[in-house]
């Protein structure tokens, strides 16, 4: 410390020194001194601040918890400021309010046009993902890898812990539990935290339809394959009345977006029939609800499972699977019609894929 500050003074003191001679002796005799320029010069060195906008570009972290003063350490490390003392006597006569995150900084920037910088949340470095109604979790950490360049097995790994994230004890995995939405992440968040953040929101979500707790994961079960079988807003109301009435009558559900399903990934087609029932996903083998939600169900879906529209429908079958036109009917000779127009269909269009 009295090294640096010796050599501060030093910077200071010679410079001065010849202000005050020229200023000072002209022709080898004393006039009077300017006061005003040799107080704005001291003034001007005293400072120790940069002026201007600065030059490059550089990335300074703001943790959690950091003060004035440890943001002000990281700034003259980065080079950001020219002195600690000043930046920080600027903060605290602005009263500054930091906000966590990496922020996009010049180098050699003035004590006022670094604090603009980091006292606006808006400057953070950001990036933006969108998650699509109906997506597996799969899906999901696929295009959160992709976006945020964070590989793909480290969401599978923060998944496992489902405590952590605050998921039920009913749910064997994460899935259903994230809700499609448009999230908006810190470059440097992890994980676990992106994880956090989507469980966090379909709570709010389900809070906001009034959803108890305990019924948290019967209703996002039922709102996940919703999700996966309706196309139109209307039809999605109607599915949800034909799962009811199943239901309630202890009748098989029969959806073929369960078979498919896998946390795994795996097309559960492939298995055998023994697997199947043991896996539970098998809504064609094993009566009731599977284990848990196949795919993160959106804001209608979860409104139609609480909400189905009244009818005596037992069936439905989409019978354009481009349109996605689907027939609802009450009796199994009557649905049978209408497979047939969907077989019919899909020997028209021999190519297409569902899923």
């Amino acid at each position: 410390m009295g090294r640096r500050s010796a050599r501060v003074r030093r910077k200071i003191l010679l410079p001065l020194l010849i202000i005050l001679l020229s200023i000072g002796l002209v022709g080898g005799s004393v006039v009077a001194l300017n006061y005003e320029l040799v107080k704005n010069q001291i003034l001007k060195m005293l400072t120790m601040d940069y002026s201007g906008p600065g030059v490059g570009e550089v990335v300074v972290r703001i943790n959690t918890g950091d003060d004035g003063y440890v943001v002000s350490q990281k700034l003259l490390e980065a080079g950001v400021i020219r002195d600690i003392q000043s930046f920080y006597r600027l903060l605290l006569e602005q009263d500054v309010v930091f906000y966590p995150g990496s922020f996009m900084l010049k180098l050699q920037m003035s004590n006022q046009a670094a604090v603009d910088v980091l006292s606006n949340q808006a400057n953070a470095i950001r990036y933006k993902v969108t998650i699509p109604e109906g997506f597996r979790a799969v899906q999901i950490f696929n295009e959160l890898s992709r976006v945020s360049g964070i590989p793909v097995n480290d969401f599978f790994n923060a998944a496992d812990d489902l405590s952590g994230l605050g998921i039920p004890e009913a749910a064997p995995t994460v899935e259903g539990y994230l809700f499609p939405a448009t999230y908006s992440f810190d470059k440097d968040a992890s994980p676990k935290s992106i994880l956090e953040a989507m469980v966090k929101r379909m709570k709010e979500e389900l809070g906001r339809f009034d959803v108890r707790e305990e019924d948290w994961h019967k209703v996002l079960t039922i709102a996940s394959i919703i999700q996966r079988e309706a196309k139109f807003e209307q039809d999605f109301y109607k599915v949800s009345r034909v799962f009811e009435n199943r239901l309630a009558i202890n009748m098989i559900l029969q959806t073929d977006p369960t078979i498919s399903y896998s946390y795994s990934g795996k097309d559960m087609s492939k298995l055998s029939r023994e697997e199947q029932i043991a896996h539970g996903y098998n809504t064609y083998l094993v009566k009731g609800l599977p284990p848990g939600p196949i795919a993160s169900p959106g804001t209608l879906a979860i409104d139609a499972t609480l909400n189905p529209v009244q009818g005596d429908w037992l069936y439905f079958v989409t019978i354009n699977l481009a349109s996605g036109e689907t027939k609802f009917t009450k009796t199994y000779a009557e649905h049978k019609v209408w497979v047939e127009a969907l077989r019919a269909w899909q020997r028209q269009n021999p190519n297409w894929d569902d899923d």
